[in-house]
């Protein structure tokens, strides 16, 4: 059955647009399984791949040359069109194996916001980052924290302020304040999976980054045309 945005699926396209739908308007599997009519192990296999390809895309414009976060290239999953076209960066679905707790770094650009696993930081490294104290630069982490402007402490389900609400200012606005609206917003998604599965912890992360990003766009929209140039695959 042909389908450009899911192929090798014996689902329709109007019926996948259905599911994408339900998926931008933030709905849970069980919800998007219930309304559609399809299997709640299909809309999880779905899913999760569209979640893959939202995480590459973030990578991809990931404003640093190369990933920080070190994981093992046998679990990376590259995608490449069939066309032999662009290629996405390797997805690292499996951080939770060097992270514990899972702790994350936000940083606000002027065009967008993103996120980062931080494997290497401790929650002694993030007190002593927002005490000012200087036993950091032993460990090498000082100038690597400073690039954000807050981290996140998952397993406390809190954000630490490491910039300056007051002269960390973009276009006249505090940076903070989106820092804080989309520490609001992943909060809030997250708390309704009832407890975050550490499998898929880097996955949810960059699709809050996505959501954030784009929160003033219709996300359907987005993620159709997302598709198009990089279709899911069953394969």
């Amino acid at each position: 059955m042909k389908n450009k945005y899911l192929k090798g699926a014996h689902l329709s396209e109007r019926k996948f647009k259905e599911i994408l739908r339900l998926f931008a308007d933030d709905l849970t599997a069980t919800q998007i399984a219930n309304i559609s009519g399809v299997s709640r192990v299909t809309i999880n296999s779905y899913l999760k791949k569209l979640r893959h390809q939202i995480a590459r895309y973030c990578e991809s414009q990931h404003p640093v040359s190369a990933p920080v976060v070190a994981y093992d290239s046998r679990h990376a999953e590259v995608h490449a069109d069939h066309d032999g076209g662009d290629t996405l960066v390797a997805v690292k679905p499996e951080v939770d194996r060097i992270v514990k707790p899972v702790i994350f770094g936000i940083c606000r650009l002027p065009d967008r916001l993103y996120t980062e696993i931080l494997p290497d930081v401790s929650r002694p490294m993030i007190h002593a980052a927002t005490r000012g104290r200087s036993v950091l630069e032993t460990l090498d982490t000082t100038e690597r924290l400073r690039r954000f402007n807050g981290v996140v402490d998952l397993g406390q389900y809190r954000l630490y302020r490491l910039g300056n609400s007051i002269t960390d200012t973009l276009n006249g606005n505090p940076l903070m304040d989106d820092v804080d609206a989309f520490w609001g917003l992943t909060k809030h998604r997250l708390a309704k999976f009832k407890g975050l599965n550490r499998n898929t912890a880097y996955l949810h992360l960059k699709e809050c980054e996505y959501r954030f990003n784009h929160r003033n766009e219709d996300l359907f929209a987005v993620l159709l045309e997302l598709l198009k140039t990089y279709p899911l695959t069953l394969s």
